[in-house]
This record gives structure tokens, C-alpha cells and sequence, in this order.
């Protein structure tokens, strides 16, 4: 059975579109992150409001997010959304790579960014993207349209036999 490690905000959780209904349009991701760390870190019912946006048919390894709340939040959510409990691991500099936290610890990761995604991978941790309208631009390889798990077991087969991970960096 494959280890799969699942993302939360924009994977699970509908982080974007709420925060848009609070700030607006951001000028750039310093806005968001700015406002994120000022203003939402303090805020516990955003947090544990967040619509739910997909189901899935397994039990994730662990979640991984970079979340700067307090981590009872995030697992409050997922238990809340009917989730497993399952392994948090929360990272609090934006700028680092979730693979640090978990190599090792899952097959493999799904993330909704473009930058988790590349760095992960580039860090030996084989990452899908999971699609979203924020991320068209980053292209069609290892991207999932769903949290089905033969989905995410098909794609990475298919990264695994095409030596896609291995070979990440010449592909971005």
C-alpha cells in the first residue's frame, strides 16, 4: 500500500477563496503572507471554518502544511471534516521545504503549489500537484485532478516508470 501524504489548504481545505472574501485580490504573495501572519495566525474560526473542498478514499500517512496557527487548529479541522488523525507536520517559515519534515516518512506527497511541488521533489520526496485554477501555468507532469487513491497510484507508477522523479530537475 502506498504512503501518501496529503497537503491541506487548497488540497483539503478552501483556503484562498475565504481569505479572498476577508482581504480582496492580493497585490502579491507578500500581501497574503503578511496578512496571514498578522492577522490570521490569531484567528481561530477562520481556520476551523474553512469549507471542506475534496473527500478521500484512504488513510494519508500524514499531513504536511505550512500552516503559522496553532497546530490543535489544524488538527481540529481534520477532525472536524471527518479526516483521519493522522501525523501533523507543520512547518512555520514559508520560504522552507516540507521535504526537511518528512523524507522518509511517505512515498508520496500531494501539494496544490508550484513551489512545494518543485522543491520537494528536487529534494527526493515525489510530489504530485494537485489541480487547482492557481497553479494552470505549471504544466500537465505529475499533476492529479482528484484525491482518488488510484489516481494518485497511477500517476506516481507512472512518474516512477518513466523516471520522472529522478529526473525532476530537467524537466523544471
Amino acid at each position: 500500500m502506498l504512503r501518501i501524504g496529503l497537503d491541506i489548504d487548497e488540497v483539503l481545505a478552501d483556503f484562498f477563496n475565504t481569505y479572498l472574501s476577508l482581504f480582496g485580490n492580493p497585490k502579491s504573495d507578500g500581501e497574503i503572507t503578511r496578512n496571514v501572519q498578522r492577522i490570521l495566525s490569531k484567528d481561530k474560526d477562520f481556520w476551523l471554518n474553512l469549507p471542506k473542498l475534496r473527500d478521500i478514499d484512504f488513510v494519508p500517512e500524514l499531513y504536511c502544511t505550512k500552516r503559522v496557527n496553532p497546530k490543535q487548529w489544524t488538527k481540529q479541522w481534520l477532525h472536524n471534516n471527518g479526516f483521519t488523525s493522522s501525523p501533523v507536520y507543520q512547518m512555520f517559515y514559508q520560504k522552507g521545504n516540507k521535504a526537511t519534515m518528512i523524507k522518509g516518512r511517505c512515498d508520496v506527497f500531494v501539494d496544490d503549489s508550484v513551489s512545494n511541488f518543485k522543491a520537494m521533489n528536487k529534494r527526493g520526496v515525489p510530489c504530485l500537484l494537485m489541480d487547482t485554477p492557481f497553479n494552470q501555468d505549471a504544466g500537465p507532469v505529475l499533476r492529479i485532478y482528484s484525491l482518488d487513491k488510484y489516481e494518485i497510484e497511477e500517476v506516481y507508477n507512472l512518474g516512477k516508470e518513466q523516471s520522472l522523479f529522478s529526473h525532476f530537475e530537467e524537466l523544471y
